[in-house]
């Protein structure tokens, strides 16, 4: 801008020079001609009057001019008299231009320019009442001749043209400037701003833009806000991926689930996150296009990693990651085949004998009826091991089925002593001792429940205890819980069998369970009840020194 009004400036200095030279020029070559004109009349009329013959006349005079030159030519074109040179020696002007005009119309003028001296020659003529022409002439400087005697003038008048402009160019450039240079530093803040009247609807546009650009600000904050308080509360891992695996956003689940280090992943490449070979896969197939899924284990849980193509256009520009903790829908899953599996082989056994049993009666096998007596006793007790069986995985479905339902006040001591009568016969006749200690204890619970939990520990403490033993039920209070400990002297637990005791038809001894009348689904009850009333069990054990078993329960 401030290059081209100083162009702008230089370029119209020299116009104005070149149509004032070529005014001055032409003002030059009218007072020329005018001046000729007077010279021919004063020349014409002193001819006229003065003699006949007009050759003579201004032979006779003998003119000195140092400006003028005049000339007399003959009809014929003839040069009968020049004031600079001798007439004749000078060759015919009838071909002149303005002797020509002369002779044709009676006035003739031309200008010829001479560009060896600079000057240009004014030529006037007319003819004279006795045919012959008389021609006056002038010479002056041509316009170029002009131009190059006032160039240092022009010089001059262009280097000040030229300081003057460029600092009014300057001055101008940066008035000009200056409302737009606060606009660039002030962009966000528009309404303060002041210019001069044609930028105004650029700021009106601007501050328009700058209101829309706000509001769509805010609004792709809030959908950004809202995405990542969803991500970031998310239980499921979640990565996205660029086109060359770079990571664009994951939250904590997925940092978490990988096993990564807590760290700002964005910006790297997914391998700072995870070098799990079954990932990268996964997310390669993504990255070509289909949808693929794996499951791997990422410290000692199982992730079931779903990579999903993200497509623009039809054309693959990412990758969604979902990573799910699926480690305890696969231990259940393993849990209800082991169930199953359990289940079947339990009930198995038990059928197998009723049958063979059965058959062999059946068919007349069995004669004396002592036999008869031993079989059906042995069909009696498989059957009513099926029963119980039958009883534990109802009681179990049961508690897993009810929840939390019919909470009602128990007296949980109240229920320690109930059992204790229960039990009291067949402690007895195991020669073991059975007691419950402690003061009255209210709990929010299922009676049932809770009265199937004392009488599973107490029952599991009288069968695997020795003769001479004992069984000790406490109740007591531990801040806000109800603590309920089961302690025998009998065989105790090995160590190794510890870990796995509460899981369902887990046996330490299935010779001895068998002879007990256990189906290995007491413990697993005893866990589900207590985990329904919000509480915790815990086992301490030695073999051959006793087993305590401890469960606290939430009072409320």
């Amino acid at each position: 801008m401030y290059w081209s009004l100083c162009a702008t400036s230089i370029l119209l200095v020299l116009l104005t020079m070149a149509l004032t030279l070529w005014s001055v020029y032409g003002l030059l070559v009218r007072q020329a001609k005018t001046d000729l004109r007077q010279e021919y009349n004063l020349i014409a009329r002193s001819i006229t009057y003065a003699a006949p013959n007009a050759a003579d006349y201004l032979d006779s005079l003998d003119l000195r001019l140092e400006s003028f030159r005049v000339t007399m030519i003959a009809p014929d074109g003839t040069v009968l008299f020049d004031t600079d040179n001798n007439s004749n020696k000078m060759e015919n002007h009838l071909s002149r231009p303005e002797i020509a005009s002369a002779l044709e119309t009676g006035k003739g003028e031309d200008i010829r320019r001479s560009e060896t001296m600079g000057l240009d020659s004014f030529y006037y003529a007319e003819k004279l009442p006795d045919g012959s022409v008389l021609r006056v002439s002038n010479q002056t400087r041509s316009i170029g001749a002009v131009f190059v005697s006032i160039i240092p003038l022009i010089a001059g008048i262009v280097l000040v043209i030229l300081v003057a402009g460029m600092a009014i160019a300057s001055r101008l450039t940066r008035r000009m400037l200056r409302p737009i240079e606060e606009l660039a530093k002030n962009i966000g803040n528009t309404d303060t701003l002041e210019g001069y009247e044609e930028l105004e609807p650029f700021f009106v546009k601007i501050r328009e833009q700058n209101r829309l650009i706000s509001q769509q600000m805010e609004h792709l904050r809030e959908e950004r806000d809202t995405i990542r308080t969803i991500t970031s509360n998310m239980k499921e891992g979640l990565v996205l991926l660029d086109r060359g695996r770079s990571i664009l956003s994951v939250n904590r689940s997925a940092i978490s689930l990988l096993g990564a280090k807590s760290a700002d992943y964005t910006g790297k490449n997914l391998l700072n996150l995870s070098r799990g070979v079954e990932m990268d896969e996964c997310v390669g197939r993504a990255l070509a296009g289909a949808s693929a899924d794996v499951v791997v284990d990422c410290d000692g849980r199982a992730c079931h990693i779903f990579a999903s193509p993200v497509l623009n256009a039809g054309e693959v520009c990412g990758a969604i990651v979902l990573i799910m903790d699926v480690t305890e829908q696969q231990k259940a899953e393993k849990i209800r085949r082991d169930f199953t599996a359990n289940v079947s082989h339990e009930l198995k056994t038990p059928l197998t004998s009723i049958s063979g049993f059965a058959e062999m009666i059946e068919n007349g096998m069995v004669g004396q009826e002592a036999d008869v007596k031993k079989f059906a006793g042995r069909i009696y007790r498989e059957a009513s091991r099926l029963i119980t069986l039958t009883d534990d995985i109802i009681r179990l479905a049961r508690i897993e089925e009810d929840g939390r339902a019919d909470m009602e006040p128990v007296d949980l001591k109240a229920v320690a002593d109930s059992v204790v009568n229960t039990l009291a016969f067949t402690a007895e006749q195991k020669q073991v001792a059975i007691a419950a200690g402690g003061g009255p204890l209210t709990v929010q619970g299922n009676a049932r429940m809770l009265e199937e939990l004392v009488y599973n520990l107490a029952e599991n403490a009288v069968k695997y205890n020795r003769p001479g033993g004992r069984v000790d039920i406490g109740v007591r209070r531990e801040g806000d819980c109800a603590v309920l400990t089961v302690s025998d002297t009998g065989i105790g637990i090995p160590k190794e069998h510890q870990e796995r005791i509460f899981e369902r038809f887990y046996r330490v001894d299935k010779s001895r369970s068998k002879q007990t009348g256990g189906t290995g689904l007491g413990l697993s009850i005893v866990k589900h009840i207590v985990e329904r009333h919000g509480g915790t069990i815990s086992l301490v054990s030695a073999q051959d020194a006793g087993t305590t078993v401890t469960a606290r329960i939430p009072l409320q």
